[in-house]
């Protein structure tokens, strides 16, 4: 009851300006446990402000903040990780969790008690993996937690400690220090022989800022998952300038997964455990069908007003599909491996957009190709329209 009252005590008298001030002084009493009147009004007072009985994981959490302000770190730590296992979602218990352990002295075993938790957590998928092939991996960050989770198909088959940027949030610009939240491919690696230690023993770039956070007018570059040198700098959760950073030896662990341009990541504040997902499936079969028949209304009508490519915008597009479309006898594509990731911003319902990927194989009687298709699928209205569509050809 104490930490209800402590959080919303600003908000509640906010207007009684006189007695404000009388009851912060009451809180900080009561916060130190220094005055048993103080202690016995706030009681009283929390009980007439929430009356009825606290979840037990608020409790275990106002708990630790009162061990915090007392100064007894490792206590509250303890708390933290009670209230995390009784409500595996409470943000501020994790946030709490990971500003206290940079305070201590084994920041890495306060981590590995996190584990146990998290593994039930995550023991069936997070319906963002809408679709990954069976033999397609895919990466899954998530800030709340600073962990990174590696997906063969469905199937959670490792979990590794991360650490983001050192500024809570999503990163929109240069320098802000802040870790981008999003749906990303791996671009490129970088030689880290050329780099200064803190860069560990190997690195790779994300393509920050994609096309859905240009739309958003996000700027700035250079975010990559890279490893870590002194060998705990990965520990400390909170601490990169808005790269993801990883143990050298877990990198090791994971790095094979990445495939350039066709391994995707996507970076969450939280994962959540509940979505209610378009039929983004549906969409796909019926784009793909539309192209074959070359049934050109149809097909250009999934594109967005804002759809973007290497060739320009929307109008540029439809020139160039009525002249590669229209002019073919038969048309023929094929669609395997394919990974559809759902990124959700924030506490809303619905995703924002999917990233779909997979390899896609085109025959028609004057052109074929092969080759890795990514869409940038997002919501405009209740319709699901194309924003952006890249191709990487493999032959």
């Amino acid at each position: 009851m104490l930490v209800v009252l402590w959080l919303l005590v600003g908000f509640i008298f906010a207007n009684f300006e006189l007695e404000k001030g009388q009851l912060e002084k009451i809180l900080i009493k009561a916060i130190k446990g220094k005055d048993e009147e103080a202690r016995a009004v706030l009681r009283a007072l929390s009980e007439l402000v929430y009356p009825q009985e606290p979840p037990l994981y608020l409790k275990l959490y106002a708990r630790g903040v009162l061990l915090e302000r007392q100064g007894k770190l490792e206590e509250a730590i303890n708390f933290y990780l009670k209230s995390i296992k009784e409500n595996p979602y409470y943000n501020p218990s994790y946030y709490r969790f990971n500003e206290l352990i940079r305070r201590v002295e084994r920041p890495i075993t306060y981590r590995k008690m996190l584990e146990d938790i998290l593994r039930s957590r995550f023991k069936e998928p997070p319906p963002v993996i809408v679709e990954n092939s069976p033999k397609k991996y895919l990466f899954l960050v998530e800030k709340m937690s600073q962990t990174l989770f590696l997906y063969k198909g469905k199937k959670l088959i490792g979990m590794y400690f991360v650490t983001t940027g050192k500024n809570w949030g999503d990163k929109f610009k240069e320098g802000d220090a802040k870790t981008p939240e999003g749906i990303y491919t791996f671009t490129r690696y970088i030689d880290v022989s050329k780099l200064s230690k803190d860069y560990g023993k190997f690195a790779v770039a994300l393509n920050y800022p994609n096309p859905y956070d240009k739309i958003l007018g996000k700027t700035g570059d250079g975010i990559w998952l890279h490893g870590s040198n002194p060998k705990d700098r990965y520990s400390i959760p909170y601490s990169t300038r808005g790269c993801i950073v990883a143990n050298d030896l877990d990198i090791e662990k994971f790095k094979f997964a990445i495939r350039l341009e066709d391994t995707l990541i996507g970076i969450y504040k939280v994962i959540p455990t509940k979505l209610k997902l378009d039929n983004v499936k549906d969409f796909l079969r019926r784009w793909k069908e539309a192209w074959e028949r070359k049934d050109l209304k149809t097909y250009l009508s999934l594109y967005s007003k804002s759809f973007k490519w290497k060739g320009g915008g929307l109008k540029e597009w439809k020139r160039y599909k009525r002249r590669t479309i229209l002019g073919k006898k038969f048309i023929r594509v094929d669609l395997k491996d394919i990974t559809i990731l759902a990124f959700r911003r924030y506490l809303e319902e619905r995703p924002s957009y999917y990233v779909i990927e997979f390899l896609q194989s085109y025959n028609s009687d004057t052109y074929s190709d092969f080759g890795i298709k990514r869409l940038y699928v997002a919501r405009e209205g209740e319709e699901l329209k194309i924003i952006s569509e890249e191709f990487k050809k493999l032959r």
